[in-house]
């Protein structure tokens, strides 16, 4: 299963996400390996498998995001930004917390990551958000997000959304069903994420 998830996660595939604007930071493949290995063990000790679920469905998942995640906070590390990282969490969806958290005007602020497929990228352009967070769970929703997506290690950070913007453009969503990640999820115009928000978002950070 680790050599088929890393192949998937490196392996050659038409793209054309050069079309957009995005910075970019590239992970080391060392550290992907550890990533594999971590999603192996936290997918072992939060017992997808015995929920029925995709195991290495939800392995590419979670390391993609964690591929993405590292590649933000090299970029706020570069950019010399003070911020707090959740890092590699093990443990229910309740105590997850914030991707990221950062300062602006004085105020800590919430970010959010989206990881999305080159599919989603590519062909659909569009971002899926799930449905459960959006219907209930509004307070524990970022302050703004950031649309992400990797390809051989390279995360790339396409543009930025309000939380304001997030919630006005959820709530005229279809919401649909992903049979993959057996989850609903309610799908959001990638043109909806400014580039140029996210450098004014990263400007304004201290």
């Amino acid at each position: 299963m680790f050599k088929t998830i890393l192949n998937f996660l490196l392996g050659k595939r038409k793209e054309d996400s050069s079309s957009f604007d995005y910075l970019q930071y590239t992970v080391p493949k060392p550290s992907i390996d550890n990533f594999i290995q971590q999603a192996r063990q936290k997918i072992a000790i939060e017992g997808w498998g015995e929920q029925g679920r995709n195991v290495e469905v939800k392995i590419r998942n979670f390391v993609s995001c964690w591929i993405t995640e590292e590649g933000f906070k090299q970029l706020l590390i570069k950019k010399k930004k003070w911020f707090r990282y959740r890092g590699l969490y093990f443990g229910d969806a309740a105590g997850a917390g914030a991707d990221f958290t950062v300062r602006i005007n004085g105020k800590e602020t919430t970010v959010g990551l989206r990881s999305i497929s080159p599919d989603s990228l590519n062909k659909w352009k569009s971002v899926a958000y799930p449905d459960d967070r959006f219907m209930h769970e509004k307070e524990k929703i970022a302050d703004y997000h950031v649309v992400c997506s990797q390809k051989k290690g390279k995360a790339r950070f396409y543009g930025a959304l309000s939380k304001s913007e997030l919630l006005s453009e959820l709530q005229h969503s279809p919401r649909l069903y992903s049979k993959t990640n057996q989850e609903h999820f309610r799908v959001i115009p990638l043109g909806k994420f400014r580039f140029e928000k996210l450098l004014e978002l990263l400007e304004k950070m201290k």
